[in-house]
């Protein structure tokens, strides 16, 4: 697997940019169906929720690191996509990065785990959320929704 993460004193994964997350990787933003809305002209697209942080302690944005999945000899789409997460967005280390946004590993333990989460953390200002909508592809399409 990866190293884990560092941690405050009540466990919590404390932001950080993983050296072992190479700027060649990608990460999974899963979509959610309360993520696809309705625009001015009726068109679906991806809300802009779909680009922000959480709101909890040393909240990022929750990804899945690709290539940890892959390594795991898990084929990503069927990861990645369940009833609740009906699409997913692609984005490149790189990019992220490259916004001065942080990319760590997050594993979450417990009643869903999660061995290849991983969160972005950083500013999520409106012109990070437009440059993050412009850099990223789809990865799991959700039929007739636009993500911009």
């Amino acid at each position: 697997m990866i190293a884990f993460p560092p941690r405050d004193s009540d466990g919590s994964v404390l932001p950080h940019d993983h050296e072992e997350i190479k700027n060649e990787d990608e990460v999974i933003r899963r979509v959610s169906k309360q993520w696809v809305v309705r625009d001015a002209d009726g068109h679906l697209r991806i809300s802009s929720m779909a680009y922000k942080a959480s709101s909890g302690k040393n909240g990022g944005m929750s990804v899945d690191l690709k290539q940890l999945i892959e390594k795991d000899g898990k084929e990503p789409k069927g990861y990645v996509t369940t009833p609740r997460w009906m699409g997913s967005l692609l984005l490149k280390v790189s990019d992220l990065r490259g916004l001065e946004l942080q990319v760590g590993y997050d594993p979450i333990t417990g009643t869903e785990p999660n061995p290849y989460h991983g969160e972005v953390w950083g500013q999520f200002s409106p012109i990070k959320i437009r440059q993050l909508k412009g850099k990223a592809i789809w990865f799991v399409p959700i039929q007739d929704v636009s993500i911009v």
